[in-house]
Order: C-alpha cells, then structure tokens, then sequence
C-alpha cells in the first residue's frame, strides 16, 4: 500500500484534464455527444420504458408484448439511465450521461489500483487514462455495455484487491469490503455477460495463486475471501437468471468461436483508419470481412503488441519484489489463450473460392480445416456454463490486456524516483500508441448524438401522434428491431417487436400466430391476408409499415448500407425511396380494400381498421360475405385466413392440412335461412389403412357425427349449415392424428388429420 499523498494545484489540473480527455476519446461528453447510436438507441428503449413504469420496475413494458421484457444484458446501465430519464433528461443525454458516471468509475478505479500498488498520484492519474484509453474498450462503443464492462475491469479488479486485504477477524471495514464485494458482482452479471466471466474467471485465478504462495494468508482466504467470493457469484448468477427467466442462453458452433478468435496478426499489426501514430508512421494495413473470418470489432480492438511487451517486461523486473506480479501474468496469459478461440490463426484468410461464394458476412464463421491448429480450449467453451456463450473469443483479450496493464503499474510504483520521468515517458507513449484520429473521433459523437435528435423529430414524436397508447401494434416485416425498443417507449404504446437477439427469441415465444407469417421479412401482396387476420383475430390495433430499416437506421439514421464502416453511407434519400418504391404496390393494394384505412407518411405507413369494421364481429361478418361456393382450398385461394381459424398447418398448393383439433368457419348464403343448407367437404385422412383405421368426429352446434376412414381416398362429409347469423363453426377432431415422422419415418414431424381441399354448397 501506498503512503497516503498530498494533493497539489498540478495534480488537480492534470486529473481534471484527463478525466475530460478520456470522456472525450470515449465518445461521452454529456450534452454534446453520445458514445454510439445504434446501441444507445437499444438501451435508452429500456431505460425509457423502466421508466414509463413505477420506480421499483426493472423491465420494459412497451416492446416484446405480451410478456414484460428483461434486457438481455445491460440493465446496469440501462436502470441507471432511466433514472436521469425520470429526472428530466432526454434520451440521449441520458445515455451519455449513465455512460460518462460507469466510465468516471472505471477510470477512478484505475488510478485507486495505481495508487494502492504504490505510483506516484501524477503516475497514477496518468496510468488510470492509459487504461481508459485501450482501443478494447473506446473501439467497443458500438456495442454498449461491452464497452463499459471492459472499462469497468478496473472496478471489479479493485473489489478484489481490497477484499484480499481484509483479515480473518470480523471489523465494521472488512464488513464494508464484503458488501461492496457483493455489490460489485451483482453490477457486472447486470452489465455484460463477457465481462462478468472475466471478473470471475481472474478474481479466481488472483484468489487461488495467493492461497498457494502466500501462506500467511491462506486463513483469511479460507475463512473469508472465498466464501464470499463463491456466494457471491452464486447469487449474482440466480439473481440473473431469475431476472431474465432462465439460466443460460443457447450456446454456439465452434465455428463461431473459431471465427470470432484471436488472430495474432491482428495483436501484433494495427488495421488502418483506427490509431493515429500507427496510421501517421504508416505502420496499419487494411483489413475487412471481405477476406477476414468474424466481423470488424476483432480487427479494430485487439491491437496490444506495446503493452504485451511493456507488460512482459515489467513482470520479469517485478516478479522478485512482488510475487502477485506472476498472479497476474497467469491472468493474462489465461486472457489471451482464451481469446485465440477452439484454433490457432496467423493471418489467417478465407479461400477465394469462399471469398466468392460467400462474400463479407455470409462466410464469418470458419472451419476447422482452415485453422492452422487446435489450440486446446474447445472443450471449455463447448462444456462449461458460461464459457459456452462468449461466441466471440476474441473479447477475452480484454482481460489479458488489463492484467498487463496492471503488470506495467505494478512496475511503475516500484521505479525509483529517479526514474519516474522515464517511467512515465513510457506510460505517455502507451498512451499515445491508442489515440485514434481525434477529429473524426469527435465527429462520431457529435453526429451520433444528433443523428438521435433527428430520430426522435423525424419518426419516434410524428408515430407517437398517429397511435394511441392503448392500441396493440405491429411493425411489419419484423425482424430484429433496434429502433422499436425507442419508438415504442417514448411513443408509450405497445408493441409485439423488440430489439435484440436474445429478446427477439424470448418474445416470439408469446408472441400471436400471425405476426409468424412475417418471419421472413417480406411485405408483399400474397401477405395481405395474414395482415387481415391479425385485425380479424384481435392480435394488433396497428400495423406499421417503416420505410426505414428497424436495424441499420439504428446504426445510421435514416439508413445505413455498409456494415463494415458504420459511419460509411450512401444518399439516405436513396435508401427511403428504394424502400418505398419496393412496397408501393403492395401499400395501393392495402388502401384499395374496404375495411382498412392507410396513411402513407414520408418514412413509414400506418394501417388500421376502418371505425365501422373497428373489432372481429364487422370484419368478420364483411369477409364472410365476400366468399361464394365452391371453394377450392389451397394457396390460389385468398381467404384462408378467414376459414381456417383455428388448428390448421400452412396452406399448400391444392389443400390444407388439419391438426388433431381443428375448427373451420364457413359463410352461411342468406337462402340457407329458409331452406336446407349442407357444406360438403372433401378431403382425405391421413394415415388411414385397413390396418389402421383413423376416427374424425365433426361437429357443429346441435349436429355431431363420427366417422371411420381406412384409406386414403377422397371422402365426402355434408354438414348442416343452419345458423342464421351469416357464418357457421365446425369443430373437427382426429384422436389418431399422428406425424408423417412417427408413422412412415419420414422427416415431416408435423401432426397430420384430414386433409381437406374442396368445400361444395348443397341445398335441399
């Protein structure tokens, strides 16, 4: 420990400096820029939505209906967030501001280690902005809380430091050490999911080398600092998991992790338009998806070959004099062994016969046979909890690259005061080795933050006056859509999109069976019917149709095109009217139909129910009506939707297959009031043999029957149509039901009955 120092009018000035220079390299000047869009954009949907509830709400209401949504990761910052939201700030302002207090925290815990290790305060402070200014944590704001929790290692590092001082007697201090210890894991399982594993995996690592070098120790480890260390854990994990309703996500190929790796190319040669220095000296090459596996964040973050050096060295000049020092290396050399991924890569590129067939993203993932060598470590992201989620090995880099940068302030704080200025002419080099261009890194925050202004004038305030907060809506096509999380929140209606992934799975759990028809993303003519039924069956109140994409306009507003570059655009008009021109007609053929009221805006269309066909009855009844007999089922038919309410597969070409319990509607013509009305169907059962005869019952009010079938011909059934109000339900039922996969061994596992494909009128 360090004796405690005096503070003077230059150490003042030179912390004030560098708590402003690292906020600007960051990209999170309060009021003036914002570290990213995209992702603030995701996260202030959260925070704007936790804070649309009471002030113990902790999920979002507005987006991912039925269910509330818990934010996939983040909700360190994104609860923090809606505080300064509940306080009067915008949403944008919010975000910078909730970023600028986690990244003021990491930095002050930066200079706190430096300070505890022993540096001089001017060597501290500066330290502290070396940390703050890795390119692993400011080249990571595009994903938000990545960024955070990276810089935030300096935060949970200082957790651990302290907790080891603490003695095996109970004190009201070593009581504080462990609750701020607790504290401290519960905000990193809430920030990022990578970066919690970090901090669990090297606290354990820091833990367990002190239980074996230092014996004077080990009582109070054994007494104290473990157990905590391990319940803490344990209850940040349940807290997690009992929070977003499950204890882990789905793991990921090895092809993933492979593609994602650690290519030592990229630590050791930075990749141009990202540093500064190297750009200046000419020192960067350029690097793109185009020939590279994974995507741009490996290439643009991982450069650390100066700290790797200064690091290496300053554990072979303190290795003696402080043994946590090879702790710490065996931290760092877990970081980077980890972020190598399943194989080794040295400049490791895709063959033009890949680069062709799969441009850019579409081959990211790598082979195995590509590598160049197994490196050990797939059985533990394949086996293991935890590991078996962080796809993008890369990122573990992170943690390598903060132990070494403790390893250079372990250094640092044992230099003689002679050779400080040389101590700290390093520390300035470092430093200068991770500026990126300053001018453009400026302009990104200023944009950004404008870019947010611009969405909220343009899209999110002018929806917000077309749609009632009470009303059900959906954007359509959905996919995954950064930008409702925000329109939604800060329009307060309810909507069944949401951004995120790992969001996106969740909510279509619950979501209505219409808004599934979508899921390819295609808008077009031949999916009006599946947009009538969402109104027909009460799913939706509104239909959004954006001009915008729900995605990259998040990134890039109004539009964004190149994914490699995400402040690299063409004409955004040209994006708007290209859009627009592609759903044109199928926005005339909306406005055409009788019971649908379109307003067509300048970036999206809103599309309701006309008041007089305002809820399923008048629809309903309309629809009906609009169908004569014979009617030949199959998908030249436009009214499935209408007929097949409830129980049925996709329509095919020629026919529809029912499920085990099915129910049909069908239009009752007006001279079926005073005379006898029968619905014949035809149709075939599935599965049905001599051998295995198969039972349908049908049924409709005051008239049932039961029937056996034992082949697969074509059968006839007429049904009494005898309901005055214009449209009868029949219920049919096949106990036997049963999957092409169960009973033949084929590959269709869908459960099959009848299958009906013609509906005739008879009249007696």
């Amino acid at each position: 420990m360090n004796k405690r120092q005096q503070w003077h009018l230059q150490d003042y000035i030179l912390l004030i400096t560098s708590l402003f220079f690292m906020l600007f390299l960051n990209g999170a000047i309060p009021f003036v820029t914002i570290p990213t869009l995209g992702q603030a954009i995701w996260t202030s949907g959260f925070a704007r939505s936790i804070a649309n509830g009471s002030w113990y709400n902790i999920f979002a209401h507005d987006f991912g209906i039925p269910q509330p949504a818990a934010i996939a990761f983040g909700l360190s910052g994104a609860w923090l967030e809606s505080l300064f939201i509940r306080f009067g700030m915008a949403p944008f302002d919010a975000y910078s501001c909730m970023s600028a207090f986690w990244l003021m925290v990491a930095f002050f815990s930066a200079i706190k280690i430096s300070d505890m290790f022993g540096a001089h305060r001017r060597l501290a402070i500066l330290s502290g902005l070396l940390w703050m200014s890795m390119p692993i944590i400011w080249a990571h704001a595009g994903y938000s809380m990545l960024s955070l929790g990276i810089a935030l290692l300096s935060f949970y590092f200082l957790a651990v430091f302290n907790i080891l001082n603490i003695e095996s007697n109970p004190t009201k201090k070593n009581f504080i050490s462990v609750i701020l210890y607790f504290i401290t894991v519960v905000i990193s399982v809430f920030m990022d999911g990578y970066t919690f594993m970090m901090f669990a995996t090297g606290a354990s690592i820091i833990f367990s080398f002190v239980f074996i070098a230092s014996s004077k120790r080990r009582h109070s480890l054994l007494k104290v600092v473990l157990p905590v260390h391990v319940i803490s854990f344990l209850i940040a994990y349940f807290l997690f998991a009992k929070y977003i309703g499950k204890s882990n996500f789905e793991s990921y190929s090895m092809d993933f992790f492979r593609g994602w790796g650690l290519d030592l190319s990229f630590i050791v040669q930075p990749t141009k338009t990202v540093l500064w220095l190297p750009d200046f000296l000419g020192l960067s090459i350029n690097r793109s998806d185009s020939i590279y596996f994974g995507d741009y964040s490996v290439w643009v973050t991982t450069f650390s070959l100066p700290i790797i050096i200064i690091g290496l060295f300053s554990w072979y000049k303190t290795k003696k004099r402080n043994y946590l020092s090879t702790g710490i290396l065996l931290v760092a050399t877990l970081g980077f062994y980890m972020a190598l991924g399943p194989s080794l890569k040295i400049n490791s590129i895709k063959p033009e016969q890949m680069q062709i067939n799969s441009p850019h993203q579409q081959s990211a993932l790598m082979p195995a046979e590509l590598a160049i060598l197994p490196t050990g470590n797939a059985w533990v992201s394949e086996s293991i909890p935890g590991f078996n989620v962080m796809r993008a090995s890369y990122r573990w880099s992170a943690l390598g690259i903060f132990a070494l940068w403790m390893l250079v302030i372990v250094w640092v704080s044992q230099v003689e005061k002679k050779y400080q200025v040389i101590s700290g002419s390093i520390l300035f080099f470092l430093l200068l080795l991770n500026i990126p261009n300053l001018a453009n890194q400026w302009q990104r925050g200023v944009i950004a933050r404008k870019m947010f202004h611009k969405i909220d004038d343009e899209i999110a305030f002018p929806l917000r006056q077309k749609i009632n907060g009470a009303e059900k809506v959906a954007f359509i096509p959905w996919g995954n859509d950064f930008l409702v999380n925000y329109l939604a929140s800060i329009g307060d209606f309810r909507t069944f999109n949401i951004g995120g992934d790992k969001n996106l799975v969740e909510a279509q759990r619950f979501w209505p069976t219409g808004m599934q028809s979508f899921n390819d993303g295609v808008l077009n003519a031949d999916k009006i019917p599946a947009l009538t039924k969402m109104f027909l069956d009460n799913s939706v109140d509104v239909v959004v149709i954006p001009y915008v994409h729900l995605l990259w306009s998040a990134h890039r507003w109004p539009c964004r095109q190149d994914a490699e570059d995400p402040m690299k655009l063409s004409s955004d008009s040209l994006c708007l009217s290209q859009r627009k021109s592609e759903l044109a007609s199928t926005i005339h053929s909306l406005a055409a139909l009788p019971y649908l009221d379109v307003v067509d805006n300048t970036l999206f269309a809103i599309v309701k129910l006309r008041p007089e066909f305002t809820g399923s009855e008048p629809l309903l009844t309309f629809l009906l009506s609009q169908i004569d007999y014979p009617i030949e089922v199959g998908s030249r038919f436009k009214d499935n939707v209408v007929l097949f309410t409830q129980g049925w597969h996709n329509v095919e070409e020629n026919l529809i297959w029912s499920q085990s319990h099915a129910k049909l509607m069908l239009p009752v013509p007006e001279e079926c009031v005073s005379q006898h009305c029968y619905a014949v169907l035809k149709f075939t059962v599935f599965g049905a043999s001599p051998a295995r005869s198969v039972r349908v019952h049908f049924s409709v009010s005051g008239w049932n029957q039961n029937v056996r079938f034992s082949s697969t011909d074509l059968n006839e059934i007429a049904i009494p149509l005898g309901n005055a109000s214009g449209r009868q339900e029949i219920t049919l039922t096949v106990p036997e039901a049963i999957s092409p996969e169960k009973l033949l061994g084929a590959s269709d596992s869908r459960e099959l009955g009848i299958a009906l494909q013609r509906i005739e009128l008879s009249i007696k």
